[in-house]
């Protein structure tokens, strides 16, 4: 792990203004291993899903069972054994303003580079699933208020599900008012075409769009290109790793179950799994440094 310059936030927002062209593209990790995974494949932005952190933490669906020290949990482990800066999901901030403010707070201190809040009811659903509802508009502005009230550095990223539950004009409306209260960018849940993108970045000039390419609908999303025309700043593909390991994991199982073996399995060679983890460096530190035997002729010897 190579650490960057300046803290977490403050890359993020190098990145987030950069003159570069296209989307900048986050998968989701959700530990601390498959945060190295996605810094070694060279992405310069990741994203902790609260959906992934439910599966993977406590088994349990994206509805609302995650709170906020299961993800600060999480973040800290994995801004810890990677570089990368991390967008956190943040749900509708855990209650009310106060406790939004305080979840800012927290988020920070373990290290993530931005986090996420939407508008909701609690407990909230996956943005993908059938019935979610969301809070009225000033409510909404309330926590992204309490957010940038509270942010020092941490990015802050306001967004709505109003796209599915109450169309186009209020998920616009919604945009407007998270970017005149002081929010750092927008995040619109749902495919958007390009006459409501326009929209959306015209009622938040010059804050950058984040848009959600999640694997958790019914198709494949669009890839990353396809929302670069839309406008979008940052696309998350937040639960692809998340997928491919439990799918991998499932069929290594059942060979390991039927055969009584794995081999011929897909997996990663022990070695290389190690070296990702990072077992050369510590071998040396602990043969640079390590206690030796004091010899025959040693006069430090009491």
């Amino acid at each position: 792990m190579t650490p960057g310059h300046g803290s977490a936030g403050t890359r993020l927002r190098t990145l987030l203004h950069a003159g570069d062209t296209g989307p900048l593209l986050a998968p989701g990790c959700f530990d601390a291993l498959s945060a190295r995974l996605v810094e070694e494949a060279g992405f310069r932005v990741a994203h902790v899903s609260g959906a992934a952190v439910s599966a993977v933490s406590l088994g349990l669906p994206d509805l609302g069972f995650v709170g906020a020290t299961d993800m600060v949990e999480a973040v800290s482990r994995i801004s810890a054994a990677a570089s990368v800066p991390l967008i956190a999901d943040a749900d509708a901030g855990y209650g009310g303003p106060a406790q939004t403010a305080r979840t800012v707070h927290r988020y920070e201190l373990a290290g993530a580079a931005a986090l996420h809040v939407e508008d909701q009811v609690l407990p909230k659903r996956c943005g993908h699933m059938a019935g979610k509802a969301i809070v009225p508009m000033a409510e909404a502005v309330a926590r992204v208020e309490a957010a940038v009230g509270a942010r020092r550095d941490i990015v802050v990223i306001a967004r709505t599900d109003a796209l599915s539950v109450a169309g186009a004009d209020e998920a616009v409306r919604r945009a407007g008012a998270f970017a005149a209260c002081g929010a750092d960018a927008v995040f619109v849940e749902g495919a958007l075409d390009q006459a409501t993108a326009d929209r959306v970045r015209a009622a938040a000039p010059g804050l950058p769009l984040v848009l959600n390419a999640s694997e958790s609908g019914t198709a494949d999303p669009a890839p990353a290109g396809a929302h670069a025309a839309l406008g979008a700043r940052v696309v998350l593909s937040p639960v692809a790793p998340l997928l491919a390991a439990a799918r991998a994991m499932r069929a290594t199982l059942h060979t390991l179950r039927t055969t009584g073996s794995a081999a011929g399995s897909t997996r990663m060679p022990w070695d290389e799994l190690t070296d990702l983890l990072g077992l050369p460096e510590c071998a040396s530190l602990e043969e640079r440094l390590a206690p030796r035997p004091p010899g025959p002729f040693d006069t430090t010897r009491s």
